[in-house]
């Protein structure tokens, strides 16, 4: 992944932190589909399936969160 998208996906978690519940446990997350990812776009599929596949509403809650913010730093 290039180090311009890998800033933006950093840029975009600092901007969410302040409205997250669990920032660790997504700072985890966003490194572990960081390292499966080659580029933006798998990362964002990457995230939309984990965002279906969490169970816990407050855990799917802090990705989506970040999700948006994301997509709107990218579109």
């Amino acid at each position: 992944m290039r180090e311009a998208e890998t800033k933006l996906i950093w840029d975009s978690f600092s901007s969410t932190m302040a409205y997250l519940v669990y920032p660790h446990e997504l700072r985890e997350v966003i490194q572990e589909l960081l390292n499966e990812s080659q580029g933006l776009q798998t990362f964002m599929e990457k995230l939309r399936d984990k965002i279906s596949a969490e169970t816990d509403p407050v855990h799917k809650t802090d990705l989506r969160i970040f999700f948006n913010e994301l997509r709107k730093h990218v579109t």
